[in-house]
């Protein structure tokens, strides 16, 4: 055996296996030392089938479950032995907090991505005294919270953890990256009156909404110290993981208001847009962290004449960004000549031609 090693909450063992298709290979293991007492136990057992473990598929990479329990995963090609013995320790992985945002300075909603292996998860506070546990969550599909024992004026920290239940013990995993919710008077700048460039036919209040939603977002992923194209990096990542595609039309997210998904409403604060609530959100997300932002809509010349997406300079140049396709940094050649973009330049910043040196274009970094 060359190597056994804990990745997430799975163990991975890595094997050169002999021998003929009709020869067993067994998987023992021990929950203790076994120095101490504990004892091997069968795991799993499988035919060694030349068929699959020197198949060609996939240009010799070919993965697939077997064994009488359906608990080996194997691969076509693996390493030599040298190993009979050998140990890894499993441990949870830790949450990761998506969002963590007070929409009406009364209470604090919390959202996370599933832990694999994760019975429920535990959400501590922070109140300037110490940690404490304010909720456990007994269901792993459940990703949500919402803290309403909360007061304006306040800050707040929160962090959360994953645990699960091996031989009728807890196990938690780490903690994750702390997040900071402040109830104080918001000081994130931006375009927050009537007929906003974030959407025209938003309101007052959800306007104030987009606007603790930036707020948090600085507060929490704005460091002192950032360069320019850190933070578009930052905001650009933030939209991508927080946003998804709204296809079921315009109106289905706020039966009152039948543009929310063209608006940065409709992106940071219900979490589905279309193209035109991705770029208004970037751009109310660039505003707040003081990166030069444009919202730039293609014209009847375009392969798409309603797409829209940004401007953003970066160190003296302008690039293109559309946050819902993936495109990071391009190029005005790349944005007319490969994706067959064209727009009204009259009053917009000249683009740099070429790609960004970093990153630059189309999925490279999503």
């Amino acid at each position: 055996m060359n190597r056994c090693y804990a990745n997430g909450s799975e163990i991975n063992i890595e094997s050169y296996v002999q021998g003929s298709q009709y020869d067993y290979v067994q998987i023992y293991r021990a929950d203790g030392d076994p120095s101490q007492g504990s004892t091997f136990v069968l795991l799993d057992q499988m035919l060694i089938s030349t068929n699959y473990w020197y198949s060609d598929s996939y240009g010799g990479k070919y993965w697939y479950t077997s064994g009488d329990n359906d608990k080996i995963t194997c691969f076509s090609h693996s390493c030599s032995v040298d190993e009979d013995v050998v140990s890894a320790t499993v441990k949870l992985s830790a949450p990761v907090v998506t969002r963590c945002h007070s929409y009406n300075n009364k209470n604090v909603k919390l959202c996370w991505c599933c832990t694999p292996k994760a019975k429920g998860y535990q959400i501590y506070k922070y109140t300037g005294k110490k940690w404490k546990r304010i909720k456990t969550i007994n269901k792993k599909s459940t990703l949500t919270y919402t803290d309403k024992k909360v007061k304006e004026g306040k800050t707040y920290k929160y962090k959360i953890r994953s645990y699960s239940v091996v031989s009728g013990k807890k196990i938690y995993s780490s903690f994750s990256s702390v997040r900071k919710v402040s109830l104080k008077r918001l000081t994130v700048r931006g375009d927050y009156k009537a007929n906003s460039v974030y959407g025209s036919s938003l309101n007052s209040s959800q306007l104030m909404q987009v606007r603790r939603v930036v707020q948090s977002f600085k507060t929490n992923y704005i460091r002192k110290g950032m360069s320019e194209y850190d933070k578009a990096l930052a905001v650009f990542l933030y939209l991508r993981s927080n946003c998804s595609y709204a296809r079921h039309g315009l109106q289905y997210n706020n039966a009152n208001n039948a543009n929310n998904a063209n608006n940065a409403w409709g992106a940071l604060v219900y979490n589905e847009a279309q193209c035109s609530g991705f770029a208004r959100a970037m751009k109310a997300l660039c505003d707040g962290v003081g990166v030069k932002c444009k919202y730039v809509h293609a014209n009847s010349k375009a392969v798409n004449p309603r797409h829209q997406w940004n401007e953003i300079r970066i160190n003296g140049k302008w690039y293109i960004v559309d946050a819902q396709s993936g495109v990071f940094l391009a190029g005005s050649n790349t944005w007319k000549n490969m994706m067959g973009m064209r727009w009204n330049t009259k009053g917009l910043p000249k683009c740099s031609a070429s790609d960004h040196k970093k990153f630059g274009f189309y999925g490279s970094i999503v």
